[in-house]
């Protein structure tokens, strides 16, 4: 025990021989004549015991009284002791739930040290004290609202888990404070190993602390893995990246599977932070599914697997439905391993089998008769069961920004286009736009899972598109990200946590969805549409409804994530918070009990005498 003010003690000696002189003075009486003293002995007996230097007697009320002086001498010195405290009276723990925080450099992991904090927090709430729980992987939830039932806390803590999804830590905290701000002096507790980027645009309020877990970077990790098949190769060319984030070579098994036949192994040979590069040239006799796999001695087993997904060789059937369109016929029939057949009408009745028939249909300026439920679909100036219905007409108008990543406009400029006129699209709640002309829409895609269609907003005829170089490999990107949902036979690779949105056979009610693990769980179809939600674990996932069946391969294939250094600080706009590894150390001051204990002594000695005279 330690004091602020120990000084104070000196002001016992003096104080307290006060009260015992108090004890030895003679009481001044006035003499009064009285017939007899029968009824006065008590009076003489006060009168015998204040004779002044009198040896002083035991007295209980002169304890009680000493007792209460040195309570309350002793709280003016303010003593205090120290001792670990986390926690307050409303808390709220944000938990980092992200891949990275699966890494073993920690007893278990560092998501089960991570549940050791909090689970330290609530076991030390007072009777008074609250606490909430933040769960925060790629998207944030309050697990737990503000409660002081601590077994609530601990059972919603316990039925978390870990996750392989990317850190949002942003909308994580910012939950976080929006709970705190409806408490005052609220403290937020964020429990990570700090891998994410600084977050400069939060700011916080309340009192934020920093609670790191982790203790090294020993991790070797699948960065990247690609399969393609360049037109008239017999070939694929497989590409990966593995990086090992270690400080010391690390040596590893680099497996290569095509379904569940291994084609290939070998040993690798990785130095210190060496970004390490493998490619491939393999003959696969038939599609499916390839599985990279890491056999290594790290921290993390999440990112030792990719996948992805492979076609063989063949033509890829079109059906261009159009009036006249001798730019477009041409650029399809010049590509290689494309089959064009053409026609100038489509009736509903065909229009369904053309759907399963063909890997792309193409209207050129001829409405669809039907909306398809799977396949790949390319409206060129058409409206009608697409990822947009034309709108209003734009005249003369100029691309200003399109979005060069997607497969669709990969090395394509479209900032000279010359376009006579055009229509505004109108895309559907699901469909991305991936070209406007100011801030109209002109091209828009729409990619479920079994199908992908793409709209234009502009007739070939009414540009000069045609013209360009750029033309024949516009054509060339589209026809072969529209046939991946065909070849693909319902296969997609994904990163974990992303949302995936499928549209569902008619007469199907539900689909069911066969997580990695063996789960299986329905989905309720909407308006012919079903969502996959469930994938922040890595592995395969596969989905039925109906007749159709699909597969969804979820890897990680994050720099972010697999670099397991952590940080010693988290900074939230202009401050700095640093990281601790141990719980804070407080002082607890004792001097409101003593204060109480004084009170109720003078209580006691109040009562004492009162009792006794």
């Amino acid at each position: 025990m330690q004091w602020l003010a120990p000084t104070a003690l000196i002001a016992l000696l003096p104080l307290a021989g006060v009260i015992i002189l108090l004890y030895l003075l003679k009481l001044r009486r006035r003499e009064v004549v009285i017939p007899s003293i029968a009824l006065w002995r008590r009076a003489i007996q006060d009168v015998q015991a204040n004779v002044p230097f009198q040896k002083l007697k035991r007295n209980l009320l002169l304890l009680v009284q000493l007792a209460a002086l040195a309570a309350i001498v002793a709280g003016l010195a303010s003593p205090f002791m120290l001792a670990e405290r986390l926690g307050g009276k409303s808390t709220v723990v944000v938990l980092d739930a992200s891949a990275s925080m699966g890494a073993t450099d920690v007893k278990g992991s560092r998501f089960e040290e991570a549940r050791r904090w909090a689970r330290q927090i609530f076991n030390g709430m007072g009777s008074h004290d609250e606490a909430a729980f933040v769960m925060c992987a790629a998207r944030s939830h309050v697990a737990m609202p503000f409660s002081s039932d601590r077994k609530r806390l601990l059972s919603a803590l316990n039925a978390v888990q870990p996750t392989d999804c990317p850190t949002n830590m942003r909308d994580g905290l910012l939950l976080a404070l929006s709970l705190a701000a409806k408490r005052p002096e609220a403290e937020v507790y964020v429990i990570s190993d700090g891998a994410f980027p600084p977050l400069a645009e939060v700011a916080a309020s309340a009192q934020v602390r920093f609670l790191r877990v982790g203790e090294r970077n020993n991790n070797v990790a699948l960065l990247a893995f690609e399969a393609a098949r360049p037109p008239g190769a017999g070939e694929h060319q497989l590409f990966l990246r593995i990086k090992n984030y270690a400080q010391e070579p690390k040596a590893c098994v680099l497996s290569l599977y095509h379904e569940d036949e291994l084609l290939d192994a070998q040993k690798i040979h990785l130095k210190p932070g060496d970004n390490h590069i493998e490619t491939y040239n393999m003959a696969l006799n038939a599609s499916g599914l390839l599985r990279a796999e890491l056999e290594v001695d790290d921290d993390l087993a999440a990112d030792n697997v990719a996948y992805t997904f492979a076609e063989t060789a063949g033509d890829v059937s079109v059906l261009l439905v159009t009036p006249g369109n001798l730019f477009l016929e041409q650029a399809l029939l010049v590509l290689p391993e494309i089959a064009v057949h053409k026609t100038t009408l489509l009736s509903a009745e065909a229009a369904a089998g053309a759907y399963e028939e063909y890997d792309v249909v193409i209207f050129d300026r001829v409405a669809p008769p039907d909306s398809p439920a799977s396949g790949a679909l390319m409206l060129i100036a058409a409206s009608g069961g697409g990822p947009a219905a034309l709108g209003e007409a734009v005249p003369a108008p100029t691309i200003s920004r399109w979005e060069a990543q997607h497969p669709v406009l990969r090395y394509v400029n479209l900032g000279a286009v010359d376009i006579a006129t055009a229509r505004a699209l109108q895309p559907v709640a699901d469909a991305k736009v991936l070209a406007w002309a100011g801030q109209q829409p002109l091209i828009v895609a729409q990619d479920d899972i079994g199908l992908r269609s793409l709209a234009f907003g502009f007739s070939f005829l009414d540009s000069d598109l045609p013209l360009r170089v750029g033309f024949p490999v516009l054509l060339s990107n589209t026809i072969e990200w529209l046939a991946e949902v065909r070849k693909g036979g319902g296969q997609v690779t994904l990163r974990p946590g992303a949302v995936l949105r499928f549209r569902a056979p008619v007469d199907a009610r539900q689909a069911l969805i066969t997580t990695p693990d063996g789960q299986e769980r329905a989905v309720p179809i909407v308006d012919g549409q079903a969502a996959l939600t469930t994938t922040e674990r890595v592995g395969i996932y596969r989905l039925h409804a109906g007749d159709r069946q699909w597969r969804v391969a979820v890897d990680m294939r994050s720099a972010e994530e697999s670099d397991l250094a952590p940080s010693d600080e988290l900074k939230l706009g202009a401050r700095t918070l640093h990281g601790m590894t141990e719980p804070p150390i407080v002082e607890r001051h004792l001097w409101p009990y003593l204060v109480l204990f004084a009170l109720l002594l003078l209580l006691a000695e109040w009562h004492l005498y009162h009792r006794r005279y």
